[in-house]
C-alpha cells in the first residue's frame, strides 16, 4: 500500500468538518493588471487534501512536502495561487517556491505568514513572487513546505479522481525533500516516470490520479521601445557634451542602456537599471576632430533588447587647433617657417 494514503486519512480527519466544493477568488487581494491566468487546476475532490508539514500520526509523526508540476505558456511567471488552509496549531510560515527540478535550488521563493492562510477551512491564497523569466513549454514545479515541528501543518486541496491537469501532476516528499514520489498517471512530464496506484479510502475503489488545486499567472516579455537621444550634434575638441537618453518599456519594466560614443568604442555597458521612461543624462568629451556616431540600445531587466538608435556628432577643426598645429610645426622647423614668412611677407 502506498504510504501517502494514511497521511491523507489523517488530513481528512483533522479538516473533516469542512466542506470545500465552492472555490472562489479571494476578493481581498488586489491583482496586478499586467499578468494573466496561465496554468490552473481548480477542482477539489470532496475532502481530498494533502498535508504540508508535521503530520501528527500517533507515535510516528512525519514531515510532508508537496509539489505540483506544470508547463507554463508565458515567458514570465509573476505569481501563483494555492487553495489551502492550516491547522489551528500552526506557528510557522508556509514556504512556497518555483523550481526547475524538485531537488534543485529555488528560482524564486516567498514565505507566507500563517495569518494569511485560513484556519481549518480553505481559500485561494496568493503567493506573489518576484517575477522570474522562464522557458515556455518546459516543466516547472510549485513546491510548498513548512518547518518540521510538532503539529505545524497546512493542507492543500487536491483532485484525486481524474487527471484534471494534463500537463503535470502532484508530487510528495516525506524525507525533507530528498526524494519525491509522483502520484499521477500523467505521461506529459518527460523528466520522470509516471505511475498510478489504488486508493483504499472508502468510496475510492479505482485507479486515481493527483493534481493539486493551483493557478499560475504570467505574461510575455516585450522589448523596450527604440530609445531616444537628444543633445548637440556639433562640438569642440575638449568640450564636454551632454545627451539625454530615454526609452519606454511596454510592461513598465526597468531598463538598462548601452551607449557607444563612436564606432568601436565600448562606451557604457548596460548602465542601470532605470525606471521605464525616465530620462537620464550622460556626457562625453571628444579629444579629436572628426564625425562620430553615438549608438544607444535599451534592455529590460528580463534581457529583452530594443533596436539601436544613432546620432551623428561632428567635431570640426577649430582655429585654435590650427594655430596650435602651426606653432608645433614652427617649433620643429623654425628655419623653414622663417623663410616662408619672408617669402609671403607676413
Amino acid at each position: 500500500m502506498n504510504k501517502i494514503i494514511p497521511i491523507l486519512v489523517i488530513a481528512i480527519l483533522v479538516f473533516g468538518g469542512v466542506s470545500a466544493f465552492a472555490i472562489t477568488k479571494n476578493k481581498n487581494v488586489v491583482y496586478p493588471i499586467s499578468d494573466e491566468l496561465d496554468q490552473y487546476q481548480e477542482t477539489m475532490t470532496e475532502n481530498a487534501v494533502v498535508p504540508i508539514g508535521n503530520v501528527p500520526i500517533p507515535d510516528n509523526p512525519i514531515s510532508v512536502q508537496v509539489a505540483q508540476s506544470f508547463v507554463p505558456s508565458k515567458e514570465i511567471i509573476t505569481r501563483v495561487e494555492l487553495y489551502i488552509g492550516k491547522n489551528s496549531t500552526v506557528t510557522r510560515p508556509l514556504n512556497v517556491s518555483i523550481r526547475k527540478e524538485l531537488t534543485e535550488q529555488d528560482l524564486t521563493f516567498i514565505s507566507i505568514d500563517p495569518g494569511f492562510v485560513p484556519t481549518e477551512t480553505y481559500d485561494w491564497v496568493e503567493i506573489d513572487f518576484d517575477d522570474i523569466i522562464i522557458t515556455t513549454g518546459e516543466t516547472y514545479y510549485i513546491v510548498a513546505l513548512t518547518e518540521n515541528i510538532t503539529d505545524n501543518f497546512y493542507a492543500w486541496g487536491a483532485n484525486n479522481i481524474s487527471e484534471s491537469y494534463p500537463y503535470g501532476c502532484a508530487w510528495f516528499s516525506m524525507d525533507e525533500g530528498g526524494n519525491w514520489t509522483n502520484q499521477s498517471t500523467s505521461t506529459n512530464n518527460q523528466n520522470t516516470q509516471s505511475f498510478s496506484y489504488y486508493s483504499t479510502i472508502p468510496r475510492f475503489d479505482e485507479i486515481v490520479t493527483w493534481d493539486m488545486c493551483f493557478k499560475t499567472y504570467g505574461r510575455n516579455n516585450n522589448p523596450p521601445e527604440t530609445p531616444t537621444i537628444d543633445g548637440p550634434i556639433q562640438g569642440k575638441v575638449g568640450e564636454t557634451l551632454s545627451y539625454v537618453v530615454s526609452a519606454t518599456d511596454p510592461e513598465d519594466d526597468q531598463i538598462y542602456y548601452w551607449i557607444s560614443w563612436f564606432d568601436g568604442c565600448p562606451g557604457i555597458y548596460w548602465d542601470g537599471p532605470y525606471n521605464s521612461g525616465e530620462p537620464i543624462t550622460k556626457s562625453y568629451t571628444y579629444d579629436r576632430q572628426g564625425t562620430f556616431i553615438i549608438s544607444v540600445q535599451a534592455r529590460d531587466i528580463y534581457e529583452a533588447e530594443s533596436d539601436w538608435v544613432t546620432l551623428e556628432v561632428t567635431i570640426p577643426r577649430t582655429r585654435d587647433a590650427q594655430h596650435n598645429l602651426i606653432y608645433w610645426l614652427y617649433q620643429l622647423f623654425p628655419n623653414i617657417f622663417t623663410k616662408i614668412i619672408q617669402i609671403l611677407n607676413i
